[in-house]
């Protein structure tokens, strides 16, 4: 479901991988022209590692590289959960995984971290803009099994 997925009122703004029922429960906004997103945490370009370069963001994912422990603190990209939304800062995947400064997307985390250089926390994309029409909003209950109501909530 979603392929092909659109936002007539923002057509820069792209979807990929994402069901229209999970869209409409993701609790976005409008605002001043712009969609305030839901996320737990953004990631800065400098943390994408594996993935970047693929040809299109249809399927798979790519990494946010966890070596550098200031920036894993910075960013809190150490308190990710599985089904997160996270926002990837100057990050353009409308036409595959490229770094572009103002760009935005935003992903779910599918796999946890990993010890491998350049690699980490796994991001398939949901939605992308090569401009800034998208606005993250910090929001820790921005996951999905928060959002459909499944699993179980162990604090």
């Amino acid at each position: 479901k979603g392929q092909g997925l659109s936002l007539l009122d923002y057509p820069e703004i792209k979807l990929f991988n994402l069901d229209p029922g999970l869209l409409k429960k993701m609790k976005i906004k409008e605002k001043n022209g712009k969609l305030q997103v839901p996320v737990t945490t953004c990631a800065p370009a400098a943390c994408m590692g594996s993935g970047i370069g693929s040809s299109h963001v249809a399927n798979g994912d790519y990494d946010i590289m966890t070596s550098d422990p200031e920036t894993v603190k910075k960013y809190k990209i150490d308190t990710l959960r599985f089904g997160d939304f996270v926002a990837l800062l100057d990050h353009d995947n409308s036409y595959g995984r490229a770094y572009r400064q103002g760009a935005v997307s935003i992903g779910i985390v599918i796999h946890s971290d990993c010890m491998l250089a350049g690699h980490g926390p796994g991001i398939t994309t949901l939605m992308t803009c090569p401009t800034p029409l998208i606005e993250p909003v910090i929001d820790q209950k921005a996951n999905i099994a928060d959002l459909l109501g499944i699993g179980i909530n162990r604090k």
